[in-house]
């Protein structure tokens, strides 16, 4: 979310690090507003999706040149990893919008392991 700067630019989401991949495939759902604020809990704006095999920087909005401007992104999706390392989720602007984007309070990003065909990997307590 950021509430000054009318520079037009995009919003892109990626994943960087050192980490080797096999592949990756996840989705991006988001929905905009060209307000800072929620009507009755939800984003008052339109909604956007789609699947991306990438781990690259991927443009997923169009032009921004508003002054306030919400962004309400949920990615899901499933990685496999060649050779360990860092993986970082990461967002992007096309340019600086001449204000800054606030990550809000609450904002998270889960990893679980999935094992390989015939393994058995356990997540928590139970076995």
């Amino acid at each position: 979310m950021k509430s000054a700067g009318t520079t037009s630019h995009t919003i892109g989401v990626g994943f960087g690090g050192t980490a080797t991949l096999n592949n990756i495939g996840f989705s991006v759902i988001f929905a905009q507003s060209a307000t800072t604020g929620t009507v009755n809990g939800q984003p008052a704006a339109s909604s956007n999706q789609f699947y991306i095999l990438q781990a690259t920087n991927t443009t997923i909005s169009a032009a921004i040149s508003a002054a306030a401007q919400a962004f309400y992104p949920v990615i899901r999706g499933t990685v496999s990893v060649n050779a360990g390392g860092t993986f970082i989720p990461q967002y992007s602007l096309s340019v600086a919008p001449g204000g800054a984007y606030s990550t809000q309070i609450g904002s998270y990003f889960k990893i679980s392991p999935l094992a390989a065909s015939g393994s058995n990997v356990n997540i928590g307590t139970w076995a």
